[in-house]
């Protein structure tokens, strides 16, 4: 076919005339209204040269030699975008048994496969409509369970948030790579709402149970419990505190930068204050250790790119403590560093728990970690003289533990008399 000084052939693939005569008036028509390129994409794509796309390999290898990223932060991000990819190009589809593990073996060369096999892929694999499509069978995955649903929009947003990452305008323009247009820009990145802390964590009987379970037969337990209960730390910035960074005299913990440790944030760097009682279990354990960190453990490996804790042993066994005391919680230590800023959010207010926790934006501290300690009612007179409703409701008070030989000492005394503190001063505030 002849237009415009240029020529093409253009297969009919039909052996019959009147429906060869149709396709060809389409293709003649098309060349008229919207010119060749169009026509040929359309017609007789085979013709049209791809654009020098990079694939996912060349992606990520320039993104780790030219970005800002940390390198612990590109591994997660890169994880993540050959998750998406993986699925995407359905390069699982029909393994089963030994056949999909094999992208586990980090030995026999079945990850290194497995990673080839993904990095391969041209970027342009990933598009808005692919990207979406594997968002809503991500989550119909999960069956009508609403539970299951709800975590699976969660960990569907998370994947999508973490991939887009690798494409923001921090990090393309700095990028030597052909890609194309950005992939998460028609990506409708719905929020799944956020995961709000609901405790169930009577902290007068856990900390009671530590100290008859876990203070004399296993103290760096009970030790990493105190940390991340009293002072609210994360398991990261307990495992890798110093001794240098502990006030007793101020009765202070300061979260800081260290040779071996680096804060989430700016805002992670802090300075906590500590219940004397707190501060009298940890000089006990200054005047014992021999180490430069709080907790015993392993040496430190600040140049993992992968979450190494020096303490792992302590923080499994913590673990497995804390599911035994009925904490459900995914992450059970995490939770009581969730229970801390609850208390200190009912006592002094969401800004105050937001400054111990070390958030950057309140609105975290507000929609992940803090849960209602104390009763918010509406008490509205009647004619009798009664406040409704509070003939049949009576306000929950915690128990006192009893102080004989078999129950917790004042450590767990000083767990009540904070809360009762608590309360009392929530209740001035509310007058």
């Amino acid at each position: 076919m002849f237009h415009l000084r240029r020529e093409a052939r253009f297969p009919l693939h039909t052996a019959d005339r009147s429906e060869a005569a149709g396709k060809a008036r389409d293709i003649y028509l098309s060349l008229i209204a919207a010119g060749w390129e169009a026509t040929l994409a359309k017609f007789k794509p085979e013709a049209v040269a791809k654009p020098e796309i990079c694939t996912i390999g060349e992606f990520l290898a320039d993104v780790r030699k030219r970005s800002h990223l940390k390198p612990k932060t590109f591994v997660a991000y890169a994880e993540t975008l050959r998750r998406l990819v993986c699925d995407i190009a359905k390069i699982e589809a029909g393994l089963k048994g030994s056949a999909l593990r094999a992208k586990h073996d980090l030995v026999n060369g079945g990850n290194q496969a497995w990673r080839a096999k993904i990095e391969a892929q041209r970027v342009d694999i990933l598009t808005p409509d692919a990207l979406n499509a594997w968002r809503n069978q991500f989550v119909a995955r999960a069956g009508s369970d609403p539970f299951k649903r709800k975590s699976a929009e969660r960990s569907a947003a998370s994947y999508l948030r973490n991939a887009r990452s690798l494409f923001t305008r921090d990090i393309v323009p700095l990028l030597k790579v052909a890609l194309p247009p950005n992939p998460f820009a028609g990506v409708r990145m719905r929020d799944p709402g956020p995961q709000r802390y609901h405790s169930g964590i009577n902290p007068v009987w856990l900390v009671g149970c530590a100290e008859r379970e876990l203070r004399e037969a296993h103290p760096q337990q009970f030790l990493a419990f105190s940390l991340c209960l009293w002072a609210g730390l994360r398991r990261k910035e307990a495992d890798l505190l110093r001794w240098e960074q502990v006030d007793l005299a101020n009765g202070q913990i300061h979260v800081r930068r260290t040779a071996y440790f680096e804060p989430k944030t700016e805002e992670s760097q802090r300075d906590i204050d500590l219940a004397p009682l707190a501060v009298d279990v940890i000089r006990r354990f200054k005047a014992q250790s021999r180490s430069e960190f709080v907790l015993e453990g392993e040496d430190s490996r600040p140049e993992a790119v992968y979450d190494f804790y020096r303490c792992d042993r302590t923080w499994r066994d913590l673990h497995a403590w804390l599911r035994e005391k009925g904490i459900r919680d995914r992450k059970a230590i995490h939770a009581l560093r969730k229970e801390s800023g609850s208390l200190v959010a009912s006592a002094y207010g969401i800004e105050a728990a937001r400054q111990h926790l070390g958030h950057r934006d309140i609105h975290t501290t507000s929609a992940h970690y803090v849960d209602k300690k104390m009763r918010i009612e509406v008490a509205i007179p009647m004619e009798s003289g009664a406040p409704f409703g509070r003939s049949s409701v009576k306000t929950p008070e915690l128990p006192l533990p009893a102080t004989g030989s078999d129950s917790p000492s004042g450590f767990a005394h000083q767990v009540y008399e904070d809360a009762a503190e608590f309360s009392a001063k929530k209740g001035r505030t509310n007058r």
